[in-house]
């Protein structure tokens, strides 16, 4: 049973004949799904520059709308709703190519390679002894160049003299999807990859909210929301893959009392491992591992770490044999092109007046604290994961907008609503960054400090506390007495220091 100090508050279930919340969530819906359409077959970020981040604020209004109006839909068809404009929405972002970002462009390379039998760890794009591989549609010929408003002899693909930066498992689902797509599969192959991606997100998302005793009306918070539409779907990243494989630790996480528990923590583990082998920052949630209502919470965690670490070691293998210290790719270089290794692209910090070493050691000083506040607090599986993620993203403060969609699953799941602000920072600092803003730090600071006032609010504003709707509705009389009876649990304790 959940910790009730811990959990969201249920939904109340609403009247069948609730007709006015259903003409508002099919309308609001209905926009969002005709908006998806509008920004996936529109022009491109930079031609259509500011008036796309307008839509998508249009967007992203109507989403709030459909939010707040499927909490007064009766449950069952209510869930039934969101999952269908969920739906909806995806299917309405195939309807063009990537709008906002090249990436899937160098996973469709990425997979090429791989195809060709060649590590993909090995050389960059641009190497002559790769040219043999270029296909037209990643190196277009200069009408294809003229048309992309580029020079000839231009490529799809970002960064093309560098080598990859993707971990093992992100090339080995390129090499999957460049195998069932076909070799020269264009952009829709990768849009469908991450269509079913997000899919099983959002049904893991549902069996979450589930074991946690929440209403599972819950998921539109995720499922409605413009961001993983747009970058998981339309501009197909990756993160999806690495969010699915979190999202499904969170499921194993809250599972039945009655699974052993070595055998759990080795799952939860594994899966935490695969999300940070196609992305690296989620090896961070294997401290949330402690929050696991267990005995002995860090033999769990060393189990579980022991599991990722061993995947980690049997993915990166063979690639160290066959390249070795190349492997580590694009890496150092893109930390020093984000300015990380500098501190300029510590926003907050910056915000404060540190910049370079001071800034460095203030952002991991507070992402420090945060890691030692959850390892000592223990606070529930999915709490300690939100806050660990809310952390790295507000202290890192990504260009990236679509990295912060990881918080938003797993605060869906956590019953913090207000963690949403973090992906909608990201936005106006991803325009400002792309378009060349005179005014881009500024726009950082502003957006990301705003986030972070919004989350520090709910972190202090007392939250209502409520029996999870599970127990509510499935719990006997004695059940109910005994919970009223047996005194607070450890979470209320925590809550109370």
């Amino acid at each position: 049973m959940d910790r009730p100090s811990n959990a969201a508050p249920a939904i109340a279930d609403t009247p069948t004949g609730a007709r006015g919340p259903l003409a508002v969530f099919v309308s609001s819906a209905g926009a969002g799904v005709v908006l998806s359409a509008v920004v996936a077959s529109g022009r491109p970020i930079l031609a259509s520059r500011w008036s796309l981040l307008g839509t998508l604020s249009a967007w992203a209004t109507v989403w709030v709308i459909a939010v707040a109006s499927a909490r007064r839909l009766p449950a069952r068809a209510g869930l039934l709703l969101v999952l269908v404009a969920a739906l909806a929405l995806r299917i309405a972002a195939l309807s063009g190519p990537p709008t906002t970002s090249d990436d899937l462009y160098r996973y469709a390379w990425d997979g090429r390679v791989q195809a060709a039998g060649i590590d993909p760890y090995r050389s960059p794009p641009a190497e002559a002894s790769l040219a043999r591989l270029h296909e037209a549609w990643l190196w277009p010929d200069p009408a294809g160049c003229a048309a992309l408003d580029r020079p000839p002899g231009c490529t799809r693909i970002n960064r093309p003299a560098v080598r990859t930066i993707y971990p093992p498992v992100a090339e080995v689902w390129f090499a999957g999807i460049s195998h069932l797509g076909g070799i020269g599969a264009h952009h829709k192959s990768w849009q469908l990859a991450g269509l079913a991606t997000d899919v099983a997100t959002i049904g893991l998302l549902v069996v979450a909210l589930r074991r946690r005793g929440l209403d599972a009306r819950l998921v539109a918070l995720y499922a409605l929301c413009p961001a993983p539409v747009l970058e998981f779907v339309n501009n197909a990243h990756v993160d999806g893959l690495a969010l699915a494989f979190v999202v499904g630790a969170l499921v194993v996480g809250l599972g039945p009392s009655t699974w052993r528990t070595a055998w759990r923590d080795l799952a939860v583990g594994a899966l935490i491992g695969a999300a940070a082998l196609v992305k690296l920052y989620p090896a961070l949630l294997l401290v949330a591992v402690l929050g696991l209502p267990r005995p002995h919470p860090w033999r769990s965690m060393a189990r579980a770490t022991g599991a990722a670490v061993a995947l980690a070691a049997v993915g990166y293998a063979p690639h160290v044999v066959a390249v070795g210290i190349r492997v580590v790719g694009y890496l150092p270089g893109y930390l020093k092109e984000e300015h990380y290794t500098k501190g300029g692209r510590f926003l907050l910090a910056g915000a404060l007046g540190l910049t370079g070493a001071p800034a460095e050691v203030a952002a991991a000083v507070t992402l420090v604290a945060a890691v030692a506040w959850v390892a000592s607090r223990r606070p529930e599986l999915t709490r300690g994961a939100a806050v660990l993620l809310a952390s790295l993203f507000l202290v890192a403060t990504p260009v990236q907008p679509w990295y912060a969609i990881s918080l938003l699953a797993v605060a869906t799941v956590a019953g913090l609503p207000e963690a949403a602000v973090v992906v909608a920072a990201g936005y106006p600092y991803f325009f400002a960054v792309i378009l060349d803003h005179p005014h881009t730090t500024a726009i950082g600071r502003l957006s990301y400090g705003t986030a972070l006032a919004v989350v520090a609010g709910g972190a202090i504003v007392p939250r209502r506390r409520a029996t999870p709707r599970s127990t509510a509705v499935h719990a006997s009389p004695t059940t109910a007495a005994v919970a009223a009876t047996s005194g607070p649990p450890r979470g209320s304790r925590i809550r109370a220091r």
